[in-house]
């Protein structure tokens, strides 16, 4: 059979299902499958809110998971599409490409997270939006959240948008170099590159028909990692309604200077950073770093 799934026998015939349901799933049975593009979607139920959904120490992989209950400590899942609607454990992790979870406490690393209430979780992803936040830590480009208590931290290469903030000592800060999925992106763009000035280097000696389309990938993989380290240049950090008391912003240029500022119980215009001939000003409130020349 070409298809994935589970086998099943029913008058005689054998079925092959591509999803499977359970009540809840313990270190007892570990995993479903050990591929993650299977083609096989697992949704798991837990009746009793007592119990957790993924027990503790449950390695769960699978195209896509949907999963009503709670997530166990020790917990690893990994998802092309998850969707949690209970709440992860602090000492859990998920993998997806895009992940939904109601309420997450754990370390979740994504393509795009949409969280309703992070509480005190870590996410890596590339867009994140959060509809409340107390504490936690959020590592992505581009950064959406509705309301924010306390204690939270987000470290952004683009942007960063934020309804309300209605506590203090929050740091919202842009800086690409604190976002691993970049560092990571422009370590693997120069592995990239150098591999591809080897195989020009080569084709200039032996294949010279090869030479513009070579010169041409690279010119690209340059210009994406130049768009990244200077994203800061473009970036915005954006809170709508007044703030009511301290919390950090801080632009982090790529020589490692800062620009830094601390809010008053005052509403703010958009923070973002005009470069001069001779200084760089952080936007509205004016505070200047000089250029070195």
């Amino acid at each position: 059979s070409k298809v994935k799934g589970y086998v099943t026998l029913t008058d005689k015939k054998l079925l092959v299902e591509n999803k499977v349901r359970v009540a809840g799933i313990s270190r007892l049975h570990t995993s479903i499958s050990k591929q993650e593009e299977n083609n096989l979607e697992v949704y798991v139920s837990q009746a009793d809110t007592n119990k957790d959904s993924v027990g503790a120490g449950v390695e769960l992989t699978s195209e896509t998971i949907h999963i009503t209950g709670h997530i166990g400590a020790n917990s690893i899942i990994e998802a092309v599409n998850l969707q949690i609607d209970g709440a992860t454990h602090k000492d859990s992790s998920q993998f997806a490409k895009i992940a939904k979870i109601n309420r997450h406490k754990g370390a979740l690393r994504c393509q795009d997270a949409n969280i309703t209430l992070l509480e005190g979780g870590i996410v890596h992803a590339s867009t994140v939006h959060v509809e409340s936040a107390l504490g936690g830590v959020i590592y992505a480009q581009d950064v959406t959240i509705g309301t924010v208590k306390n204690n939270l931290k987000v470290y952004a290469s683009h942007s960063i948008t934020v309804k309300t903030v209605s506590g203090e000592d929050n740091i919202f800060k842009i800086n690409y170099k604190e976002v691993p999925i970049l560092t990571s992106k422009i370590y693997f763009i120069d592995k990239e590159i150098q591999d591809l000035k080897d195989s020009l280097e080569d084709a200039k000696r032996h294949n010279l028909s090869k030479v513009p389309l070579l010169e041409e990938k690279i010119s690209k993989l340059v210009t994406e990692k130049d768009k990244v380290k200077n994203s800061t240049k473009s970036a915005t950090i954006t809170i709508q309604r007044a703030l009511l008391g301290l919390n950090t912003i801080i632009f982090t240029l790529d020589n490692g200077d800062e620009l830094v500022y601390k809010t008053s119980a005052q509403a703010y215009e958009p923070f973002f950073l005009e470069t001069r001939e001779d200084q760089i000003i952080l936007h509205p409130v004016n505070k200047i770093i000089p250029i070195n020349l």
